[in-house]
């Protein structure tokens, strides 16, 4: 762990976990700091064995002991994905921290609820109803 980095610098940590693309097939949670030069650090890896929150609560509990020990001020803020489980655990943990999404994930979940509706949207708009897109992506093919 590279304490130092943590010890001047623990305002906003990055949560990123990565998911099953390990040979054990298991989540791996890094926490992650970035500095003012535009360079980030790791604070820990860390292997969960499942997904569900009391695994993320193991993970947080010992990193707000850490935080204790050595007499730190919370972050402020995590940046996180949409893990339910992960937010939920740094709710329970971190009760006062505040916590924001990655834009990708936003970004994400805009397309993917709304990219229904513009479809529509379009194609009314266009006389078109489904089978005449798939016919005309056909085409053009």
């Amino acid at each position: 762990m590279h304490s130092y980095f943590l010890i001047e610098n623990p305002e906003v940590l990055i949560l990123d976990t990565i998911y099953k693309i390990n040979r054990f097939r298991m989540p791996l949670v890094n926490i992650i700091r970035m500095i003012e030069i535009n360079r980030n650090f790791y604070i820990t890896s860390v292997f969960l064995a499942g997904e569900k929150e009391n695994d993320y609560d193991i993970v947080f509990s010992d990193f707000k002991n850490l935080y204790d020990f050595w007499k730190l001020l919370y972050p402020l803020i995590f940046v996180t994905d949409t893990c339910e489980g992960e937010i939920k655990a740094l709710k329970k943990i971190f009760s006062k921290v505040n916590y924001i999404l990655y834009i990708f994930h936003i970004n994400n979940n805009i397309l993917v609820k709304l990219k229904p509706k513009i479809k529509a949207e379009y194609n009314s708009e266009n006389g078109l109803n489904s089978d005449d897109e798939k016919n005309s992506t056909q085409l053009s093919i």
